[in-house]
């Protein structure tokens, strides 16, 4: 299958070299970039031998199957509605959409279209993510959840002294809550579902939230999720049960090695994700639906995504946070 990728920010380049190699699932056919971008585009191209540049959109849809959007939180929506108008499978960056009604309005035209869509949220393609879900009955009944996202962004002090990088602005809703904080959100949604209940305290400067502390009530257990980019903090991920806890000193991104830890018995360790990129799961998973025309895994997984983006909507609105 034919990729084409709307982008060439920080996460293109950092997971290109495997997408263009020989153990990708796609074929990188094209980029797509900002006229300002070029430059960088072509210079991407040539070093990963991709045989198309283009600062035309339409033009990308034409050529591809599969679209890839790496582009600022707030565009997501606008560029996924294009492709999937056009017929084109859609991966999107995280966060899927600014709001819920986004979501479920794309959730809605990818079924419409009998297209698939994406969120490219790599927490929950990896084998160690699945292997928490299979551990989960062992812990008993569950009673709290922790989930701690913190690194102190190389952005944070431009925008300390008056500058708006793209991930500290209002405009393109950026901030702690949809750049780090979804990962935590998806973490706990995902093996858990919609919570009933959700608030969110945060930090903010200039209108954007810096680090915050959000919370989701379940029927019989709370879950605490934190993030900041304007401090750090060893990454934790607890969750703990009436027969013991389950472990991780990794972010929700990369989902690292797993401790079982029972109140009786010895520990257990597992990390079962092969050294691979952390992109790699989820893109071969991507291209096995679509081959494969797999409309459950796809509706799943669009049902999880939309109800991240109704925890970070009712999230914002608790916080007065507006984009």
């Amino acid at each position: 299958m034919k990729l084409g990728i709307l982008g060439t920010g920080m996460i293109v380049r950092e997971f290109l070299p495997w997408l263009a190699g020989e153990d990708s699932p796609f074929t990188v056919q094209a980029l797509c970039s900002t006229q300002r971008s070029a430059p960088a585009a072509a210079e991407l191209c040539e070093q990963y031998h991709i045989p198309q540049h283009t600062t035309n959109y339409f033009e990308l849809l034409q050529w591809v199957d599969v679209v890839y959007l790496a582009v600022p939180n707030n565009q997501h929506a606008r560029y996924a509605k294009v492709a999937l108008e056009a017929g084109k499978h859609v991966i999107v960056e995280k966060p899927m959409a600014v709001n819920a009604l986004q979501a479920e309005e794309l959730a809605h035209l990818a079924r419409r279209k009998k297209v698939f869509l994406f969120e490219a949220m790599t927490t929950q393609y990896l084998e160690n993510y699945n292997k928490i879900r299979e551990l989960l009955p062992r812990i008993g009944t569950v009673k709290l959840v922790q989930c701690n996202f913190s690194q102190y962004s190389s952005r944070y002090d431009a925008f300390c002294a008056g500058e708006t990088p793209t991930s500290f602005d209002p405009a393109r809703a950026g901030g702690a809550l949809m750049d780090l904080n979804v990962y935590n959100i998806s973490y706990v949604v995902g093996l858990f579902g919609e919570p009933n209940q959700v608030h969110y305290t945060a930090n903010i400067e200039r209108g954007i939230d810096t680090s915050g502390i959000l919370t989701m009530d379940y029927n019989s257990f709370r879950a605490v999720c934190m993030a900041a980019k304007d401090c750090g903090a060893p990454a934790r991920y607890v969750i703990q049960g009436t027969k013991g806890y389950i472990l991780q000193k990794s972010t929700a991104n990369w989902c690292g090695g797993v401790t079982f830890h029972p109140n009786e018995g010895r520990e257990e360790h597992f990390n079962l994700n092969g050294g691979k990129p952390r992109q790699a799961a989820e893109f071969h998973a991507f291209a096995r639906a679509i081959a494969g025309g797999d409309q459950e895994l796809c509706s799943r997984m669009l049902d999880t995504s939309v109800a991240v983006s109704k925890v970070l909507t009712v999230a914002r609105r608790s916080a007065g946070l507006k984009f």
